[in-house]
């Protein structure tokens, strides 16, 4: 029987503890079918135990029976070394990859091992794998750990169809010429069958880089480079899936001369029904405790709420600096509004990420020491570190009259959709979207804001604390809609569906039980 083998780089084995990852998290959740196999890292750092890290290497198997559903999940799971480690997770995933795909070059730290760390690290997955295959499995990979995945698999000889989708921005051309290693890892990443990208502009800019590395592996009259969306002229919120246009090409790689490789835009949703379904059964005492707070939208307190993992590309700084200041021209709102803060710290073990974390805890305390009220009890900001249940999280949106997402680069951001999932429909939220998060390819109806301008910030954050209610009704129902209309089970179902070259697409197709996500990418 056919198989789904998934492979991320951090898998959640079910347990009762929330996690700081949100593809690890929301993986758990939607890979329901009838057979499914998930791969990745458990997390675990150990020392080597030979000079042979095959032996250190051994993965464990545990197998659950979802209950309710016809489905076995097979979890597969190993350590690294102390050395992959640092050179495939702290080194050239999240030194290298991570800050250029996020266009922060001037991050970039690399060691002269980092790379071959990288390699081996694909290669270990490549060789499980082997050992596992069956003739009909789909292969789904995840995210920017595992770009080279394909070419180590072809090597050992599996040609099942092995589908890549990439969770944060694809970068252009320009940046990718900046990376010594950019051409072996974009011929490493011709070896899919499937690329699947988040928006519009990263599919084009893949399309482009793929042009460049590969110009001489092409295989005439098979590169088809449909014209991309404009999504400045469409006037809906949300595309709809038969609006995508699919780039299909043929390549002439070593060891299969014909390769097949698509390159599409599948932009992940939420699971609305479930959200909706989560707060809805919340009573309003649960509400009030999960906060830690006595006031809610039916008082005169208002409330912002901004979820992020602490990260450059989040614009934490950015924010509080244009709320600080924002407090400042608007005296008024001084005691009547606080800044709720989940910020989950990570990568700590990089000075990058340390130095930011200090940052961002000295600015809070900064912000709230300059008492711009005389009400010595408010906080300007109210700062979490603690990481939350998805229902205590969900509760948290429903209650807070504004979502702030300040992203200065992202993939999607998900928490933008699940703030508006999660909203009161006759007395929602507003979302202040920054215009360089991939959700604000599809959802127009937010407050549109620019983080790199804090007048931009400022405007937008004072908009949406005055909006009429009949605005703040009319935006949510559009963007609700978009994200009944592109959810977390279409996002699966399109893409296994092309992955599977349609001809099996049911024997693939996910039912979503649940969903917890948010956007922790680990």
């Amino acid at each position: 029987m056919s198989r789904l083998i998934v492979l991320s780089n951090r898998v959640k084995v079910p347990d009762n503890k929330p996690m700081a990852g949100g593809l690890a998290v929301a993986l758990q959740n939607v890979l329901i079918g009838s057979s499914v196999v998930w791969m990745g890292w458990n997390g675990k750092v150990v020392e080597n135990s030979s000079h042979d890290s095959d032996s250190t290497n051994s993965f464990s198997n545990k197998q659950t029976n979802l209950t309710g559903e016809d489905t076995c999940i097979t979890y597969m799971t190993t350590a690294l070394t102390t050395e992959q480690y640092k050179q495939f997770y702290c080194g050239f995933a999240n030194n290298v990859l991570w800050p250029l795909l996020h266009e922060r070059v001037d991050l970039i730290s690399q060691k002269s091992q980092d790379y071959a760390g990288y390699q081996e690290v694909n290669r270990l997955f490549a060789k499980q794998l082997k050992e596992i295959i069956k003739p009909d499995d789909v292969i789904w990979v995840h995210d920017y750990h595992f770009l080279s995945m394909a070419y180590h698999c072809r090597q050992l000889g599996i040609f099942n169809r092995i589908g890549f989708f990439l969770h944060i921005p694809f970068t252009s051309l320009q940046f990718w010429k900046t990376l010594e290693q950019s051409r072996e890892i974009i011929h490493h990443l011709a070896h899919y069958n499937l690329v699947g990208t988040q928006t519009q502009k990263d599919r084009t800019n893949c399309l482009n880089v793929l042009q460049y590395y590969l110009k001489d592996r092409f295989i005439k009259d098979h590169f088809v480079a449909n014209t991309p969306i404009n999504v400045l002229d469409m006037k809906r919120n949300f595309f709809k899936p038969s609006l995508y246009t699919g780039t299909k090409m043929r390549v002439d790689l070593a060891l299969k001369p014909q390769h097949s490789l698509m390159v599409d835009t599948y932009p992940i949703g939420v699971n609305v029904a479930r959200i909706q379904e989560q707060v809805s059964q919340l009573s309003l005492e649960a509400s009030l405790d999960s906060t830690n707070s006595s006031q809610n939208k039916a008082h005169a307190f208002q409330q912002i709420i901004a979820v992020d993992r602490i990260d450059y590309s989040k614009g934490l700084l950015k924010r509080f600096a244009a709320y600080r200041d924002f407090l400042a021209q608007n005296p008024s709102y001084q005691n009547h509004l606080q800044l709720l803060q989940v910020a989950c710290p990570s990568r700590l073990d990089l000075p990058t990420y340390q130095n930011l974390y200090n940052n961002v805890k000295k600015m809070v305390y900064d912000i709230n020491q300059q008492k711009l009220s005389e009400d010595s009890a408010w906080q300007a900001i109210n700062y979490k570190e603690t990481a939350l249940s998805h229902e205590k999280l969900m509760t948290m949106f429903r209650q807070s009259d504004v979502g702030w997402v300040n992203s200065l680069k992202d993939g999607m951001n998900l928490v933008a959709k699940e703030y508006i999932a999660a909203q009161d429909p006759d007395d929602p939220g507003v979302l202040l979207l920054s215009r360089y998060a991939g959700a604000a390819e599809q959802m127009h109806a937010a407050v549109s804001i620019d983080p790199h301008q804090p007048k931009s910030m400022i405007e937008g954050l004072k908009s949406a604390l005055m909006m009429p209610l009949k605005e703040r009704q009319y935006r949510y129902q559009m963007l609700l809609q978009g994200l009944q209309q592109d959810d977390l089970q279409s996002w699966q179902q399109r893409f296994l569906s092309d992955l599977s070259d349609r001809k099996c697409s049911e024997a693939h197709s996910l039912k979503t039980v649940s969903t917890q996500m948010s956007d922790f990418s680990s």
